[in-house]
């Protein structure tokens, strides 16, 4: 007599290997376009950017979707995207940049390069640069951040003095229990963006220059990355599109505006799909640019690349993680108000993907990995 056989597990084997035929179809651009364009109507994503590329050669773009509902207008290769955290990649590495000089170590305390001292209330530890790059600093995202987006215009608060008030006893936005964990430094892993933003007031002190233009100076200007933003007035007056973070609803899109936060060094770049290749090409060629520029050091990106702090999250480099570990892909993902990115390379093939979306609620894990994938075909 023949075992009944459940519904519920008829419907499992079905789901199964319905997925497991849609990957084995991925085996053309052509297929993985028509993927994307799936996952999108499932969604909901109105504009969706996508490359992959080795070493210096781009092996596959897509631009699909509208970066501007309202407008109708067609995304393109040079629709700027904000980044969210993956912004973190470009803040850590001008930090690194600077410990290449020997302007400092990573086990210092930053305190010693501070205008005003931070520290973790009822803990002694020091905080110390490599704890900041690892998010093990015990700083955290407080309540007095929700106050500080600014719609349609950059923040009118100048970064150290926003951190001045957030992080020293004596400021105006200081909460001991808000705007810090309970844990001593170095002793628990804690996601920081306000720890992140910090970095980029260390680089201004210890640079003596605006991060701004640091980074203009040391990254994107060398790497030719001319479509490359930190300040939203800078982005609008590029005449270059700007895509519009959305909403999705049961009715359709609802835009949000371009905005920006004081904060802006953890999660406010904008730039497009293309000038993101050359900065993580460089990156995934051990420093190197294809252009020659030498971007970091390959001892530097070695470190990046290695997990440092393994008792407590084994896949946090410096201020980059591994986000898959069946591909050794390393990198970052960002989520932010109507946007969502995730950049990522393996560094022995020398493979990148580069992934942004205009809806916050998008997930984009599972097309990193078909595009990694993708890679090894083409």
């Amino acid at each position: 007599m023949l075992a009944k056989i459940s519904p519920v597990f008829l419907l499992l084997l079905s789901l199964l290997t319905l997925t497991q035929c849609k990957k084995d179809e991925i085996e053309t651009v052509e297929d993985f376009d028509e993927y994307l364009a799936s996952e999108m109507e499932r969604q909901k994503i109105p504009a969706l950017a996508a490359l992959i590329f080795k070493e210096n050669e781009i092996l596959h773009e897509a631009y699909l979707g509208e970066s501007n509902v309202e407008q109708s207008a067609t995304l393109n290769a040079n629709g700027v995207f904000l980044l969210a955290s993956v912004s973190k990649l470009i803040t850590g590495t001008a930090l690194l940049q600077l410990h290449e000089q020997g302007r400092f170590g990573l086990d210092e305390p930053i305190n010693d390069y501070l205008p005003f001292a931070v520290s973790v209330p009822n803990y002694s530890e020091q905080i110390t640069f490599r704890m900041l790059l690892t998010h093990t600093s015990g700083i955290a995202d407080g309540a007095a951040l929700d106050g500080q987006y600014y719609y349609g215009q950059d923040s009118p608060v100048a970064l150290g003095d926003f951190l001045q008030n957030y992080l020293s006893t004596s400021g105006n936005l200081y909460d001991a229990s808000d705007n810090f964990h309970d844990f001593a430094p170095g002793t628990q892993a804690e996601y920081s963006n306000i720890g992140s933003a910090l970095i980029a007031l260390l680089v201004e002190e210890i640079s003596q220059t605006d991060f701004n233009t640091y980074c203009k100076n040391n990254i994107f200007t060398p790497l030719g990355m001319s479509q490359t933003f930190w300040r939203l007035d800078e982005a609008t007056q590029s005449g270059l599109p700007l895509v519009m973070p959305y909403n999705s609803t049961a009715s359709g899109f609802e835009a949000i505006g371009h905005y920006t936060f004081t904060d802006y060094p953890n999660g406010g770049l904008r730039t497009t799909a293309r000038d993101m290749q050359r900065f993580l090409s460089a990156l995934a060629q051990n420093g190197r640019a294809g252009n020659g520029f030498q971007l970091l050091q390959s001892a530097t990106v070695a470190a990046m690349l290695t997990p440092q702090i393994p008792d407590l999250d084994a896949d946090a480099g410096l201020h980059t993680f591994r986000m898959n570990t069946e591909h050794n892909l390393w990198g970052h993902d960002g989520g932010e108000q109507g946007v969502a990115t995730i950049v990522a390379f393996n560094p022995s093939t020398k493979i990148g993907i580069v992934l942004f979306a205009n809806e916050g609620e998008a997930n984009l894990d599972a097309m990193l990995t078909e595009a990694y994938e993708l890679s090894l075909k083409l």
